[in-house]
């Protein structure tokens, strides 16, 4: 079953000197590869059959290729190429039907053929099949039929010739692009991959169009196929260019391909060189056995191969060589991809034929033309696509599932050592039979059992390759254990959900549902994962046909019990799942196997090595000469020792291969040990008695990397890794130094041979032997070379070559590891990591992973710096100062490596280097990161004003309008609901869970006492008092009401069921309910109703709380002074009572207590209870247990747990939040804030906590929670096991945290001249800052507490209006002290009190004269004389009740107030209106069709329309005037205008002395307005300030600081048509703000003051950022 890997090998009976001579690998007859004489005619020209009026076409194509040389070169003069002897080079048009084409069909020939020859039998031209036969055949005859040449000649007189099959197939790759159609007389476009091209299919026998597609994919799926040098190429791959032409392939028909290389094509390239004295082809050496191209080509080529339709045709009888020896060229096993969904089919043929047919009446063209005709027919234009009838686009499966790799390459792995003839007795095994034919619709599982290196891999391999060739849906995994990734069930479960993916259409289109839905999957455990992707997405699917999976080496999974655990849910489906598991035999597998056959059939097969394939192998393998029966005798004793091990077949055979003569085989069948302990005992003496020291050290080296690696490496990272000079070829190094144990396959990866390889080396063989892998020394040899690496002070300008060290990305991702797992408290080691982390070099690995998008790997290597945490203060004994400062130094990067990610983990992705300059000015001054690195960046970028300097683990907070009162918060997909109740009413809040952003408000017209969110996040019902209603959360509307009960039963729990279709509810009354979503009715059904009894000393009263099951079919009831219960529902029986155990303390008489249960939850997975008593008693209950198995003092009243069950956080009165691992309700987490916890509520990726307080609401993302939710791939902190198997509390340094009360800034105005700003706060609190300093003294200080609303400066600085809830009015003068230059002096001017009944006080404005300030409420316009303190009152018209005033920027004296649909201009002296101007923005001009002026005047803002104004924004002499306005889309979404008016455009004649009139005398006219361009527009999120030298200042929706310069003059559009052209290259990008800032209460505050410092409020603060390149 192993085949050989290093050595060529003949087999028995072969000519070392024989070659091919066809001209697919020669592809003409022998004498092709002869010196032939000058004058050898030419072929006789081409025929016209003459048979349909379509031929007049076919012989003007015809005439193209009439003759050999001369012919040629005429018909390619206007080429440009010149023209081979086997047909005209490039890409050339045989046949062109009559109207359009369906489908164009591609030849291109292969090694040492031509586009003609190749196809044409005998070189005969009237058998040239793709012009004579095919034209004349239905439907083929709709198709237009191409050639491509090439020059792939290897025959003598070639030269020299260094082309590979990459330029090759660049070559296709252009001409599919841009040849031109020369069968016709002007040359026309070929208009490859328009959309009356449907398919693209290549026929052709060798490999240079795997290699086309592969290059046209590149650039439309991301997967670069790289070549040393290929600079060319590797720009290529992300070209657009062929990006029409890559969608329109369909199909792929291989004739007698090698795959995997051909033996052949290196015996050819050495005769050629040996006989013929010409040089070595690039391209033949491409086609060897273990070629690197054809390696890389394959793994690249799998990715895109599920997208093609794949058929191939192998050849099944031996080419004649040189007239007297016969051998076959390819096998099947090199001609068949074994890609699952490919067709392959023997031809009758030989290499010469597979490729040749003598008429349209050969068996063999006749095959080839019936998949033509099917592929053909498949293409028709008015079919469906080929993926799936849903629109819009596809999602990459791969990465959104996190599947970093196809499983093709393990598949191939194993799929090559397999033998042919081998394997066969499966199949007729009666077991493999039943579970393989079984026509019932029910799931079966197949055991397939064995010993370790028995071959079961490789069985498994043949059992795919079975399974796809029969045509069967085949999904598999291979497990791993060198690949830690490889060994989480995690994994195993997306790799198969991505493979159905790309199979099912109508699971594709589950996906896509989960995707919308905003689901991350990156973070989820096998739980949630078996969950969403399986239980929720396939399983209800409606397939009737098998799906098979084959998932093998189970027994090395991290948790092979949970592996069969899950597949006993495979009687929920009713989906045939057939499913092969592979493996070992070990208690824990036999136990699970024996609980899973009591829900799903099973089988097992035990196979302990069969005889025939041993037989088979080695007749095959073993190469040595000699009788018949001196080879069966040799046979015969390695059958007699091998005990069922095919690996020891495997080293036995290498080793006999070796022998010379019968003595030294039969010397080395003595030698051999039986058993592979001994064997492996004599591979390590033969490492250790290497002649030389160094030999033996280097290949200790190497065993150690392998035994201990993370992950398998590349021969590349490895001759790095090792770092010898001078280290002259890896392969032969490591099959001379090694002993056997190591092996490289054909993908270049080094690996060990066997997993008992690698347990062997680690536990040792003999007791006597001293060979052994040490794997601390070890791992602590394999974390100073990635620290050698990553430390290297070249490192940053080798990337930036673009030549990093190979080691380099294995070292990024694993140092930390190794750093666990070696000596990580050995004071060499701790200098090494803490020199690392102190020096520049940790920001360079921080760019590093972010350039190769392993942000994550940050967040590992936290954990694991953690870890080594607590390891040094585990220590005994005193600790020294260099202890001290590396706890100190790992504790703070711990720490800092998970904000860094989660504050600019995006922004960090898509610009790796700011790593170094943007992010450490924004840590916290005590941050690590920031007293190393953020200090000396200050003085480009400056941050200050905070009072904390340390990390904050609030992300944001929600902050509601006044009398709004939050009493629950629920989380599902991308959306956060918030219910609220205002007075008789309730909304409820929808926030976007990324940006925190408010979405929309969903009313419900009366009280509602709860809600809930189903699991896509698109439907949330709302019971009421009266009504229970069901919404679309992404529009908004209603879809469903029902009347509730008569008797008004209060709700106690409400769940979704049935995909989301359903509505259960359980209350007050044990009485349990359902709707529809679907239908009309609007009734509730009756579920059930349970009628408790009270127990002896108990009495039953309503419940207090209760809880159904995720499933619906169970709930449970809290009591007070009555036991929990649960039920089940149909039919309704007590399943179980949980009985409360007395405390020590507790002196009452009675045996049980029952106390009160306020809250209770299920786990979402194991069937148990959670709740909580009201004295705060936490308590974990199985329902079949009596009583609880798990408790713990809380102090709690509100609890949620984790989607995937391994988390519960309970919320007290007190403020207190904690965390809890739901395992053993050990503590890993608290926090203590301001406010009683009313709800709350974990993120639906488990790294974040909602909570609502009353008037607000909180996002926590504690340390804790990162960590562990991004800890699911690595091997000791794997969540697939983490809850059962390990203690939690190891991740947090420190469990408790405690933050001071927020007192939120809710105005917020800078100077415009000079550094001073000022915040006024919700408790009327008005502070002086300034910029670089900070809080400087408070202005204003109101002992009502009432909030400070308005804050605004006069235009030289020296006054501060404040205006506060009540109306009161607060101006202050600010000026320097003489004394101290440093010191700000405050005067307290005057106060003014605006009547409340006039309502608050929404805008405050100084004149720019500074003598007046301007005052504006919803009724009334106010203007105080700053020096008489008069004050002048205006009414506003009826029509104006949200304006936005500004000054006008070049007339001081008037005011500008702009609503949504009009401009109005006062006076300042008088507040009376002068002028009056009129606009549209965009959505209205499209139905607004008023014509007069007063009709516009009264009408107004056109309040019904749902528009919003945002900011205003001008400047003293800026010439142009910018408003936003928003409204809400009819898809949900709010959507922004901004619109551009020109200052000039509202003028005023003679300063509007004639038109101070009545208001009803006002004139009006049209004003134009510009929208700003769709590009610039959708980039915005808040518009700030325009600067003089820099245009618009905003913040953009990636949270950069940005400017864009304005046109010099903006034209005039009337009623606003949008500005032209793309302009959003003008956009200049400064800084970017953390994920924490700018929250959506905090970013319509945020400020730019003149000199271009950002104001932004934060928790209570105000920061001030400074950047040298924004300011003046």
């Amino acid at each position: 079953m192993f085949r050989k890997q290093f050595a060529l090998r003949k087999k028995r009976g072969s000519d070392r000197d024989n070659v091919p001579t066809d001209s697919e690998c020669g592809g003409a007859n022998p004498e092709t590869l002869l010196p032939q004489p000058s004058n050898t005619p030419a072929p006789p020209p081409l025929l016209s059959p003459g048979v349909s009026p379509r031929n007049t076409r076919l012989n003007s194509v015809d005439q193209q290729f009439t003759g050999l040389s001369e012919g040629y070169s005429q018909a390619n003069a206007g080429g440009g190429r010149e023209a081979s002897s086997q047909g005209p080079l490039g890409l050339k048009v045989i046949h062109r039907p009559q109207g359009d084409r369906r489908v164009d069909i591609v030849f291109v020939h292969g090694l040492g053929g031509g586009s003609r020859m190749t196809w044409s039998k005998d070189r005969n031209p009237e058998l040239f099949w793709p012009l004579k036969f095919l034209p004349l055949e239905p439907d083929i005859s709709e198709a237009r039929i191409l050639t491509f040449g090439y020059n792939a000649n290897f025959r003598p007189g070639s030269g020299k010739y260094k082309m590979s099959v990459l330029d090759f197939a660049k070559d296709l790759l252009y001409d599919l692009k841009y040849a031109k159609d020369e069968s016709v007389p002007e040359l026309e476009d070929l208009r490859m991959g328009e959309a009356s091209t449907i398919a693209l299919a290549y026929i052709y026998n060798i490999t240079n169009t795997k290699i086309a597609t592969n290059y046209l994919h590149g650039s439309f799926y991301g997967r670069p196929y790289c070549e040393g040098g290929a600079a060319a190429y590797m720009q290529g791959q992300n070209d657009p260019t062929y990006e029409a032409i890559i969608k329109s392939v369909s199909s792929i028909i291989f004739l007698s391909t090698p795959h995997r290389g051909a033996n052949l094509a290196e015996t050819l390239n050495r005769i050629l060189q040996v006989s013929f004295v010409t040089n070595p082809m690039q391209f033949i050496a491409e086609l060897a056995v273990g070629s690197q191209a054809l390696q890389k080509l394959n793994e690249q080529f799998r990715h895109v191969a599920p997208r093609l339709q794949i058929v191939s045709f192998y050849e099944t009888r031996p080419t004649t060589m040189f007239k007297k020896t016969q051998i076959m060229v390819l096998e099947k096993d090199s001609s068949v991809l074994g890609y699952p969904g490919e067709i392959s089919k023997p031809l009758d043929a030989d290499h010469h034929g597979v490729c040749k047919y003598e008429s349209p009446g050969d068996p063999r063209y006749i095959t080839v033309r019936n998949v033509l005709k099917s592929l053909v027919e498949k293409a028709k234009p008015n079919d469906k696509p080929r993926t799936s009838a849903r629109q819009g686009p596809t999602l990459n499966f791969g990465e959104y599932l996190s599947v970093s790799g196809s499983p093709d390459r393990d598949y191939n792995f194993f799929r090559d050592r397999w033998t042919s003839g081998t394997c066969n007795w499966i199949l007729s095994h009666i077991a493999f039979t039943g579970w393989l034919e079984d026509t019932h619709c029910k799931s079966r599982v197949l055991w397939l059992n064995g010993n370790a290196a028995s071959g079961k891999s490789i069985l498994s391999s043949f059992v795919i390759d079975h399974l796809v060739q029969l045509g069967l849906p085949c999904s598999y995994f291979f497990i791993r254990f060198a690949d830690q990734k490889k060994r989480a069930l995690s994994m195993i479960l997306r790799s198969l959900a991505c493979q159905l993916a790309y199979s099912i259409p109508a699971y594709a289109d589950k996906l896509l549902l989960l995707e919308a839905a905003a689901t991350d999957l990156k973070t989820a455990d096998f739980r949630n994962i078996w969950q969403w992707l399986y239980k929720q997405s396939l399983f209800p699917l409606d397939i009737s046909y098998p799906l098979y999976w084959v998932i093998d080496g189970v027994d090395e999974a991290d948790s092979p019990g949970s592996v069969l655990k899950l597949l006993s849910e495979l009687h929920l489906t009713t989906i045939p799942i057939r499913v092969l598991i592979v493996s070992r035999k070990t208690h824990e597998i036999s136990s699970a196997f024996q609980k899973l056959g009591k829900q799903v059939h099973m089988e097992a097969i035990r196979t302990e090595g069969n005889q025939d394939d041993f037989r088979c192998y080695v007749n095959q393998e073993m190469d040595i000469a000699g009788e018949d029966s001196y080879r069966e005798e040799v046979t015969a004793q390695i059958l007699e020792r091998a005990r069922g091990n095919f690996l020891w077949v495997h080293l036995a055979v290498q080793k006999i291969n070796k022998c010379h003569t019968k003595v030294d085989v039969g010397d080395a069948l003595k030698d051999l040990p039986p058993g592979m302990e001994a064997l492996y005992n004599r591979m390590a003496n033969s490492v250790q008695t290497q002649p030389s020291s160094n030999n033996q050290k280097l290949g200790m080296s190497i065993l150690g990397w392998v035994t201990c690696v993370q992950r398998p490496l590349s021969v590349e990272e490895l001759s790095d890794a090792l770092g010898s000079d001078g280290l002259l070829e890896i392969h032969r190094t490591i099959g001379d130094l090694c002993g056997g144990f190591v092996v490289v396959d054909k993908e270049g990866k080094v690996a060990m041979i066997h997993e008992t390889a690698r347990e062997y080396l680690i536990r040792g063989g003999d007791r006597d032997s001293q060979f052994i892998i040490d794997k601390r020394s070890t791992n602590d040899k394999l974390f100073m070379r990635c620290m050698l690496r990553l430390m290297d002070p070249t490192l940053r300008s080798q990337i930036n070559r673009n030549q990093p060290p190979a080691l380099l990305d294995y070292a990024t991702g694993a140092w930390f590891i190794h750093l666990s797992l070696g000596s990580a408290t050995h004071s060499d080691i701790l200098d090494i990591v803490v020199k690392f982390l102190r020096g520049p070099h940790v920001l360079t690995w921080i760019n590093i992973a972010a350039k190769r998008k392993q942000l994550r790997a940050l967040v590992i290597a936290s954990r694991y710096l953690t870890d080594v945490v607590l390891k040094l203060r585990g220590l005994d004994g005193e600790e020294s100062l260099a202890h001290r400062q590396a706890i100190d130094t790992l504790e703070g990067w711990a720490t800092d490596l998970i904000k860094v990610i989660g504050k600019f983990g995006d922004c960090l992705s898509q610009n790796p280097d700011s790593i170094h300059r943007l992010i450490p000015p924004f840590c916290p001054d005590g941050s690590i990161i920031y007293q190393q690195f953020g200090r000396k960046e200050s003085k480009v970028l400056h941050v200050s004003g905070f009072t904390n300097n340390t990390w904050d683990e609030c992300l944001a907070r929600f902050s509601l309008e006044q009398g709004v009162v939050a009493s629950a918060v629920h989380t599902a997909g991308s959306r956060i609901a918030i219910l609220t109740n205002i007075r008789k009413s309730s909304c409820i809040f929808i926030y976007n869970s990324a940006t925190f952003e408010e979405q929309r408000r969903i009313t419900h017209p009366e009280r509602v006492f709860k809600i809930q969110v189903n699991e896509m996040g698109d439907h949330l019902v709302s019971y009421g008092y009266t009504t229970t209603r069901v919404w679309n959360m992404t529009t908004g509307d209603c879809i469903k009401t029902v009347r509730n009960p008569a008797k008004r039963p209060r709700p106690q729990t409400l769940l979704f069921l049935d995909k989301g279709s359903t509505v259960l509810v359980g209350s007050e009354d044990r009485c349990i309910r359902s709707f529809t979503l679907d239908g009309d009715s609007t009734e509730w059904d009756t579920r059930a109703k349970i009628d408790e009894r009270s127990l002896e000393d108990t009495m039953v009263n309503f419940p207090t709380c209760s809880s159904l099951s995720p499933d619906g079919n169970m709930i449970a009831f809290g009591y007070r002074g009555h036991p929990v219960t649960v039920w089940e529902l149909e039919p309704p029986m007590l399943v179980g009572q949980c009985n409360r155990t007395l405390d020590e303390t507790d002196m009452t008489i009675r045996e049980n207590t029952w106390g009160e249960v306020v809250r209770l939850t299920w786990h979402p997975f194991s069937g148990e209870v959670l709740g909580l008593y009201l004295e705060g008693l936490l308590f974990k209950w199985q329902p079949y247990d009596e009583e609880a198995n798990a408790t713990v003092h809380t102090g709690a009243n509100f609890l949620d747990i984790s989607l995937d069950g391994s988390l519960v956080a309970t919320g007290d009165a007190v403020g207190t939040i904690k965390i809890y691992a739901t395992a053993d309700l050990s503590l890993l987490y608290q926090l203590s804030s301001q406010d009683p916890v009313l709800h709350l509520s974990f993120s639906t990726d488990s790294r974040r906590l909602y909570d609502v307080r009353g008037a607000y609401g909180n996002v926590w993302e504690p340390n804790t929670l990162v960590r562990l939710a991004d800890s699911s791939e690595y091997p000791d902190h794997n969540s697939d096991t983490l809850s059962e198997t390990f203690s939690l509390t190891k991740l947090s340094l420190y469990t408790e945290h405690h933050f001071a009360r927020v007192d939120n800034v809710i105005a917020l105005s800078g100077q415009s001249v000079g550094p001073l700003y000022c915040y006024g706060t919700e408790d009327g609190v008005a502070m002086l800052c300034e910029v670089g300093r900070g809080k400087v003294c408070e202005l204003e200080r109101l002992t009502s507490y009432m909030s400070i609303e308005q804050v605004a400066w006069s235009e030289d600085g020296r006054l501060a209006a404040i205006a506060d809830l009540g109306g009161k009015l607060s101006i202050k003068r600010i000026a320097k002290t003489g004394q101290d230059r440093d010191t700000w002096q405050v005067n307290h001017e005057f106060d003014l009190v605006i009547p409340p009944q006039q309502g608050h006080i929404s805008q405050l404005l100084f004149h720019t004269g500074g003598h007046q300030l301007f005052a504006s409420t919803s009724t009334m316009l106010y203007s105080i004389n700053l020096n008489s303190h008069d004050l002048v009152e205006s009414t506003l018209p009826p029509g104006m009740p949200k304006v936005k005033w500004i000054c006008h920027p070049t007339l001081p004296d008037y005011l500008l107030g702009f609503g949504n649909t009009s401009v109005h201009v006062f006076l300042w002296a008088n507040l009376r209106e002068v002028e009056f101007y009129t606009y549209f923005p965009p959505r209205l001009r499209k139905s607004a069709t008023i014509s007069s002026t007063q009709t516009l005047h009264t009408c107004g803002n056109f309040k019904d329309a749902g528009e919003t104004l945002g900011r205003l924004i001008s400047n003293i002499d800026f010439p142009h005037v910018l408003l936003e306005i928003s409204h809400i889309a009819s898809s949900g979404r709010p959507e922004r205008e901004y619109l551009v008016f020109a200052v000039t455009d509202i003028h005023l004649d003679s300063w509007g002395d004639s038109h101070v009139t009545s208001d009803t005398n006002t004139t009006s006219n049209d004003l134009p307005y510009t929208l700003l361009p769709a590009d610039i527009a959708s980039r915005i999120r808040e518009p700030f300030s325009f600067l003089p030298r820099r245009g618009l200042v905003f913040l953009d929706v990636d949270r950069w600081i940005c400017t864009w310069r304005l046109p010099s003059s903006v034209p005039k559009r009337l009623q606003g048509e949008r500005g032209s052209g793309s302009n959003s290259g003008g956009i200049e990008q400064y800084y970017f703000l953390p994920r924490d800032w700018a929250t959506a209460n905090e970013a319509n505050l945020c400020t730019i003051m003149p000199d271009g410092t950002l104001l932004c409020p934060r928790n209570g603060d105000v920061a001030s950022v400074q950047f040298t390149k924004l300011r003046k």
